[in-house]
């Protein structure tokens, strides 16, 4: 009996960790899928720094990608940042309402106060996160000036800066790669952000985890032509843009890893989602919005601010698939 009694649970553990297996081949999978199927997309987008056609197209673009940052910032990560309970897809922190809930019960009205104080101080600290991400964004790209001998932004139809030695003037490409770096490294964060959603939906339930994949790529498609329009603005080719952009995707993994073992882990740092915010604040304020005031036919323009406005819609509508 003992021996049958055994062998059962031995059978038990090994299905259990085959079950794993499965769940993490398919969470890794849909994360791949998710950074490969934009990219596929990019590949048609018909933009090339070095032709004067495409530089109307390029800002477009530019505008789509602001109105998306901004839109992600304020309508997606800042709300779950406030109010993590209600994001469908993050299993452990219904736990802490909960918990909350029964702590009001014993206590009344001292319990309501305490409640109404720690609300107040998760604002205050969702707040500080934008503001340390916006700054430590702008001390990154201050510092990465420094180090290229950096010169002033210079706003204007005609991207150029003096050489200080030779007082020749230049096309300001260095100058502005600094932007496609910062955007690099704001959209690793939010693959992370992404793929620990994706993990952590896993954990809970396929059907989850299924609509979670899909609203991230929903919301992936256009980030990814965004932050593809900033990295050719920035300089770079059309094809080492679509290679940098795969490299966003460790990020990715890494944050489903994160949130299939999170499990073991407790409450991940709530501050990623405050701090991206801030930073997608940054590059669309500081990186993206002064490249479209320059000079422009009143047509340009409309159709910039269309792109601007399509960006955030399409915000807003994933927000109500979620």
């Amino acid at each position: 009996h003992a021996h049958a009694h055994a062998h059962d649970s031995h059978s038990a553990r090994s299905s259990a960790s085959t079950a794993d297996y499965a769940v993490w081949v398919k969470a890794i999978g849909s994360t791949l899928l998710i950074s490969a199927l934009p990219a596929a997309i990019l590949v048609f987008i018909p933009v090339d720094k070095d032709k004067a056609s495409s530089h109307n197209l390029l800002k477009v673009l530019l505008s789509f990608a602001s109105g998306g940052l901004l839109g992600d910032a304020f309508l997606h990560l800042l709300p779950h940042a406030a109010h993590p309970h209600s994001h469908g897809d993050e299993g452990h922190d219904g736990h802490d309402h909960h918990h909350g809930h029964d702590h009001s019960h014993g206590h009344g009205d001292h319990a309501h106060a305490h409640a109404h104080a720690h609300d107040h101080s998760a604002e205050l600290s969702v707040g500080l996160c934008v503001l340390a991400g916006i700054i430590a964004f702008l001390l990154i790209e201050k510092f990465v000036r420094h180090v290229k001998g950096g010169h002033g932004h210079s706003h204007g139809p005609a991207q150029t800066v003096t050489d200080k030695k030779t007082d020749e003037v230049k096309p300001a490409h260095d100058e502005i790669k600094v932007a496609g770096y910062l955007n690099l490294a704001a959209d690793a964060t939010h693959n992370f952000t992404d793929g620990l959603a994706i993990g952590a939906s896993f954990l809970l339930s396929e059907r989850i985890a299924w609509t979670t994949v899909f609203t991230v790529l929903l919301h992936e498609i256009p980030h990814e032509i965004g932050d593809f329009a900033i990295l050719v603005q920035s300089g770079c080719s059309k094809k080492k843009a679509i290679m940098l952009q795969f490299t966003t995707a460790f990020g990715a993994l890494m944050g489903t890893a994160c949130g299939l073992l999170s499990q073991n882990l407790g409450q991940l740092p709530t501050f990623i989602l405050p701090f991206t915010a801030g930073g997608f604040i940054y590059i669309a304020t500081v990186g993206v919005i002064p490249e479209l005031l320059a000079d422009a036919s009143v047509w340009q323009s409309v159709k910039e601010l269309v792109a601007m406005l399509l960006g955030v819609a399409i915000m807003v509508g994933i927000v109500f698939l979620e």
